[in-house]
């Protein structure tokens, strides 16, 4: 087998321990082994992962997402121009 070291935070061990000893994992290595047999089965489960805690917003409307912006009256004209401008060069949301 292969070693990798990663380095995550203590919260994040102190969670994989928990979910070790919870789960009866023999140790941490085989508790991300089991993860990653998890994905290999299950791919689509990383496209949350992926972007968590970011979530696509559901709107792709350029038009919408501009007007629900200036309903709040925060933002200036230019900053409105630069949002639908940088919007309408993504390929997410469409004009």
């Amino acid at each position: 087998m292969t070693t990798v070291n990663i380095s995550i935070s203590q919260d994040q061990a102190s969670l994989i321990d928990r979910l070790v000893s919870v789960h009866g994992f023999t140790n941490r290595s085989e508790f991300i082994r089991s993860l990653l047999r998890l994905i290999k089965t299950k791919p689509d489960i990383l496209e949350e992962a992926s972007v968590y805690p970011f979530v696509s917003p559901k709107e792709k409307s350029v038009k919408k997402v501009v007007s629900s912006f200036a309903e709040t009256k925060k933002y200036s004209k230019d900053f409105l121009k630069d949002l639908t401008e940088g919007l309408s060069k993504s390929d997410y949301f469409k004009s």
